[in-house]
This record gives structure tokens, sequence and C-alpha cells, in this order.
């Protein structure tokens, strides 16, 4: 997750570098995993302007916890949440990284700059009272939108994009 965190602020650093780019409007949309990276960096950089979460877990909890049978590198590889062999190197410094980048704990603090929360009503990763959660901690200006049909992969979804492109244009 840091890894994501440090390509987003390297991404974030090459814009803003770049004289064609409009300063004052760098956005970040981001995608489950993608979607907590960017709450966590919209919060750490106000150059971010604006930003949309889409089917953005509250917390890793589920997916992090050694109480799980199913809990080890290997499963995280079956299941293709690790993909290289030679990572992770500490299995404690990576779920480390989760629990730091945890959207509830930066959430409320992306404010003054707003924050559009996407979530599809069918995710079947990512239940939608995470979505709410979210909600309920970010402060104003918010916006929350179930996209009814949607799944957890909303960058398929045409209702969620357009959803997502309007708010950016309207806010």
């Amino acid at each position: 997750m840091m890894g994501w965190v440090r390509d987003l602020e390297t991404v974030l650093d090459f814009l803003y570098s770049r004289s064609e780019v409009d300063k004052s409007r760098l956005c970040l949309m981001g995608f489950s995993g993608g979607a907590a990276a960017s709450a966590y960096v919209a919060t750490h950089d106000h150059r971010v302007a604006k930003t949309v979460l889409c089917a953005c877990p509250a917390e890793f909890r589920r997916f992090i916890s050694p109480q799980r049978s199913d809990f080890s590198i290997g499963h995280f590889r079956q299941i293709g949440l690790i993909r290289d062999e030679k990572f992770p190197q500490s299995l404690d410094d990576w779920l480390n990284n989760f629990r730091e980048i945890t959207p509830i704990k930066w959430i409320d603090q992306i404010s003054p700059r707003p924050v559009l929360i996407l979530q599809g009503e069918n995710d079947d990763l990512v239940e939608a009272s995470q979505a709410w959660r979210l909600y309920e901690k970010a402060k104003e200006p918010k916006l929350i939108a179930i996209i009814g049909g949607a799944g957890h992969k909303l960058r398929l979804s045409d209702k969620a994009m357009h959803a997502a492109l309007e708010w950016l244009i309207e806010t």
C-alpha cells in the first residue's frame, strides 16, 4: 500500500511540475485499494483539489485479520493480492501499511476539499455499509452515490463513471 502511495505522490509531483497543467484542478480517483491510497494521499497532500473514492473499503480488517483460517502470504498470492514472489519481505510490515492507510482514519481530514464516495449496490467485496461509514465520518463538502446494479469494478460501470465525471465538472 505504501508503494501505491509513493506512486501517487510521484505522479502528483510530476503533474505539478508541468506548466501546461492547471495546478488548482489536480484530482485523485481511486478504485478499491487504490481508493484507500487516494484517501491517504489527499489527506496529506493539499495539492489534491478533489477526490473520488470508488468501492473504497473503510478499513481492511476483513482482509488482513490473522484470525482468518486463510491468512497467509500463499493465500494472498493465490487470490492475486500479492503478485511479486519477492514481495513482501516482511508480512508484518506489509500488514502495518494497510493499518496505516486505512481510509476511516483519514477521510475527515480531506475537508475542506470535496470528496465523492461511489459504491456499487451489488459490490461483493466492499459492502455498502463501508461506504456509508466513510461518508458519515467525512466532513463537508461530501457526496455519496450508490450505483444501482453495479458491482465492485465500478470502472466498468457507465453509470458510475458518468456520476464521477458529472461531479468532477460540477464541483
